[in-house]
């Protein structure tokens, strides 16, 4: 497995998800392949159009489309570090949630210098490396033009009070809120490519994550087909 995820591998031991003991966990499916799915989460544009008020904290008229800090590329790995406005005013009821999960997570060093990096695992995993929200996203085939998502949300011992309870759950319930908003437009996007209006993709630079994933995944199909004797052949 470290030689699979190279460096990631001592990246991903310090996270606070590394010593989790429980998870929370739903479980989804869509009318979208995989590949396309999986995207939506790899590009930070939409935010501003799909979750206005969910994910506000992700932009702001300094940086209006909430474009990462920086990417990175490990092998067929990637990541990004997201960028947060220092600025947002978080919702009454948000703010006592996410206070009461400072507070816990203030005995169990809240801090981590990885605490926004989001790690794409290949060919179809998420990891985000918040103490506050670590949760994790894997978006599984289930046909050409359907997937299933299961995303889990770990935590690090049992609840130790009735305020730990329902930070958690408020974390849990607005992480499934915000993908949730996503779905209609990601079965939107597959109602139009399975039309065949279109037969190709560019791939801008702020869709490098997806471009990344589409040459890893597409390298991987033709080393197959090559190895089958049908590199020509169609998939």
């Amino acid at each position: 497995m470290r030689d699979f995820l190279g460096p990631l591998a001592a990246q991903l031991e310090t996270l606070h998800v590394a010593r989790a003991t429980g998870f929370s966990e739903y479980v989804y499916e869509i009318d979208a392949n995989w590949k396309l799915n999986y995207d939506n989460f790899q590009e930070n544009y939409h935010l501003r159009f799909i979750h206005p008020r969910s994910g506000e904290a992700a932009s702001s008229p300094e940086n209006p489309f909430g474009y990462p800090v920086k990417y990175g590329f490990h092998g067929v790995h990637r990541t990004q570090t997201i960028w947060t406005n220092p600025g947002a005013v978080p919702k009454p009821v948000q703010g006592l949630a996410f206070g009461q999960l400072a507070r816990f997570l203030s005995a169990d060093d809240f801090t981590n210098a990885l605490g926004k990096e989001y790690f794409a695992v290949f060919p179809n995993f998420f990891l985000f490396g918040s103490p506050a929200t670590p949760f994790s996203h894997c978006v599984m085939p289930i046909s050409a033009e359907r997937s299933r998502g299961v995303v889990r949300m770990y935590w690090i011992g049992a609840d130790q009070c009735a305020s730990q309870r329902f930070a958690r759950e408020y974390s849990m319930a607005i992480t499934r809120e915000v993908h949730a908003e996503d779905r209609a437009v990601i079965q939107a996007g597959q109602r139009g490519l399975s039309s065949g209006a279109l037969d190709h993709i560019h791939f801008q630079s702020q869709e490098v994550l997806c471009r990344h994933l589409f040459h890893s995944v597409d390298t991987m199909v033709q080393s197959w087909k090559a190895g089958r004797g049908t590199a020509g052949a169609v998939a």
